[in-house]
């Protein structure tokens, strides 16, 4: 995909401490998941795997959860996340759906892979 110049991992959880709270509690009790969250972080913050993986992608990524998204971006996203979608100059793209994350089994090298082979397409 041509016109990509940024990508933004979109996290199934809100950001902050009350967020992290409710998440961490939500899935100790079943309730909460997120796919991309397991690829990229463990227990201890985010994995030195998936930090290697960053600094190999072609293009900068960012992360948010679901309260830090702009108007545009939460729009896009809405009942998709998590996701990984490209930003271009005019609107975003989807690059990685939540079946997909699923898909790479916690293995940050494998969304690595897919997330380039999606660019390049």
């Amino acid at each position: 995909m041509t016109g990509i110049n940024k990508i933004i991992g979109v996290y199934h959880a809100d950001g902050g401490l009350i967020g992290e709270f409710k998440y961490i509690t939500g899935k100790f009790f079943g309730g909460s998941h997120c796919s991309l969250c397991d690829i990229t972080h463990g227990s201890m913050g985010k994995k030195d795997s998936w930090k290697k993986c960053e600094k190999k992608l072609k293009i900068p990524i960012d992360f948010v959860h679901l309260n830090e998204r702009n108007p545009k971006l939460e729009k896009y996203t809405t009942n998709l996340t998590p996701c990984i979608v490209g930003k271009t100059n005019t609107n975003y793209v989807m690059l990685v759906t939540n079946d997909e994350l699923r898909k790479c089994k916690k293995n940050p090298n494998t969304l690595a892979a897919l997330i380039e082979k999606k660019i390049e397409a």
